[in-house]
């Protein structure tokens, strides 16, 4: 009987799921491979749905693993405390029996250390986080304050939905630098225009200091009135790979190569939000689902070559729109290039709206996709070389 490679997985996130169900399904592995996905929760979570659960506009953002992992796919609760790459071993929290590999997928995803939401504020990293703002929104009096602190597109999908689902509270959001910087002028303009629209009090250039249970601090010594605060600045990746002695850069993201392997572990790759792979394919590349889920694609196909003894090809992975929701009856499509700059084409409003629900409608198609047919998940190639740098 021949031995089949053990692929284990770490993270079950939009680059994990998109993996497994493309090594799972990969007709000439079938027989060659074992897949296991290690997650510490039981369910996948729409990261991207969280701002909705938490205005109380969604029930939940989980969804059954089991409905979107490949049949060949095993899963394993738990949480990886430590990468062992000299014995190949993952390390498991609790004690618990360590998990072999042969190859390992490093998929972690981002998330929000406690240590980096200050006393007082709310968190918005998982379901459980989304579903104690959401009980804490709904014990709010008409006339409070919710300030919601870091306005990335997670901090302002967060303040239309607050401030749509809850007209009698006063909602603020608070920029390090200005609001919507990542769009075109006609883009932020629309952006603000309609969180003003709502009744979103807009602060930029201005970053909190400290904050607790009924104000926050702002560096230039305003103390401003807040009975709930929501922190969604500061994700950053899990201190794993760092802790573990694999390379890392600065902000503790695994380091890999063109192909999304490890340069000092060749049996090593990653994808997704934890991962920093070299600027002359990636450096337009940002913590979202859009870039894990090609990256997911494309490690597997990595790994795929490494089994069938070929070399691997670079990733080549880029944009086409950013959406952006803005409650429930208005978002905002902006066009943009390959590398992630904008261009000048928009769509706003109620359209924009439908547009945004569709794109998050399909991310989960796309990993049921790749669940029936590997291979089947196809992506923009990347902008051109001259454009990344």
């Amino acid at each position: 009987m021949s031995i089949r490679s053990r692929v284990v997985i770490v993270g079950a996130g939009y680059a994990g799921v998109m993996a497994a169900n493309r090594l799972a399904g990969s007709q000439g592995l079938t027989e060659s491979i074992i897949v296991t996905v290690l997650n510490p929760v039981a369910d996948f979570v729409e990261r991207i749905r969280l701002h909705e659960v938490a205005a109380g506009n969604r029930e939940t953002a989980a969804v059954s693993m089991r409905t979107l992992l490949h049949e060949r796919v095993n899963i394993v609760q738990g949480t990886a405390s430590r990468i062992d790459p000299g014995h190949r071993k993952v390390h498991l929290s609790g004690g618990r029996a360590p998990l072999d590999y042969d190859i390992l997928l490093y998929a972690v995803g981002s998330t929000q250390p406690s240590h980096r939401i200050p006393s007082g504020a709310y968190g918005l990293k998982d379901s459980e986080d989304a579903h104690l703002l959401q009980a804490k929104l709904m014990q709010l009096d008409p006339g409070d304050t919710v300030s919601i602190v870091g306005a990335g597109l997670t901090g302002i999908e967060v303040a239309a939905e607050i401030a749509e689902k809850y007209p009698q509270l006063q909602v603020r959001l608070i920029s390090r630098g200005v609001i919507a910087g990542s769009l075109s002028v006609s883009g932020r303009h629309a952006i603000t225009n309609r969180l003003s629209v709502i009744g979103v009090e807009l602060i930029e250039n201005t970053e909190v200091q400290k904050c607790d249970g009924s104000s926050v601090t702002t560096s230039g010594g305003d103390i401003l009135r807040s009975e709930c605060t929501i922190w969604t600045a500061g994700f950053s990746a899990p201190e794993l790979a760092r802790d573990s002695g694999l390379p890392t850069d600065a902000s503790g993201r695994l380091m890999v190569d063109e192909s999304l392997s490890c340069p000092q572990y060749p049996n090593i790759f990653g994808a997704g939000d934890a991962i920093q792979a070299p600027s002359t394919v990636a450096s337009h590349l940002r913590m979202s689902c859009a870039a894990a889920l090609p990256l997911g694609a494309h490690a597997a196909d990595s790994i795929i070559a490494l089994l069938e003894e070929r070399p691997p090809a670079p990733i080549s992975a880029g944009y086409v729109i950013k959406c952006i929701s803005l409650g429930r009856r208005s978002g905002l499509v902006q066009a943009v290039r390959a590398n992630d700059q904008p261009r000048r084409l928009l769509i706003r409003g109620r359209l924009a709206s439908m547009a945004k629900e569709q794109v998050c409608q399909k991310t989960l198609s796309w990993i049921r996709g790749e669940r029936r047919r590997s291979g089947s998940f196809n992506w923009p190639k990347g902008p051109r070389p001259e454009e990344t740098r």
